[in-house]
């Protein structure tokens, strides 16, 4: 009984350090990729499936994270949900005003000073 508690307890431990071992091999590869890669993304590993979340700038960043996940030996799944990109919605970036909505929205302290 007891050699079979050890066996399941060395095949567990065995798993956690090829998964432990997946994890930094994925995140080296992003760091010798690109540094600011492996800063924004976050890896996880279980069981062979690696998990990968943060945040990149672009969609093609997001496919070099996954293909570089994908070489790394070991790896039996990619798990990229959590990856996302950054996105910008159409009024979240700020226009430049018109000349004539920046004189109206000067302050009175400052149109002194370009009295002067």
């Amino acid at each position: 009984m007891k050699l079979h508690s050890f066996q399941k307890y060395s095949h567990d431990l065995e798993a956690v350090v090829h998964d432990t071992w997946i994890t930094s091999r994925v995140k080296s590869a992003l760091a010798l990729a690109e540094p600011s890669l492996a800063m924004q993304v976050h890896v996880k590993t279980h069981a062979g499936t690696v998990a990968l979340s943060g945040r990149v700038i672009t969609h093609k960043q997001c496919e070099q994270v996954v293909a570089l996940a994908r070489s790394v030996q070991g790896v039996v799944e990619i798990d990229a949900r959590e990856l996302l990109t950054h996105v910008f919605t159409p009024g979240s970036v700020p226009t430049a005003p018109n000349a004539e909505e920046t004189a109206e929205r000067r302050s009175p302290s400052s149109s002194r000073l370009d009295d002067k």
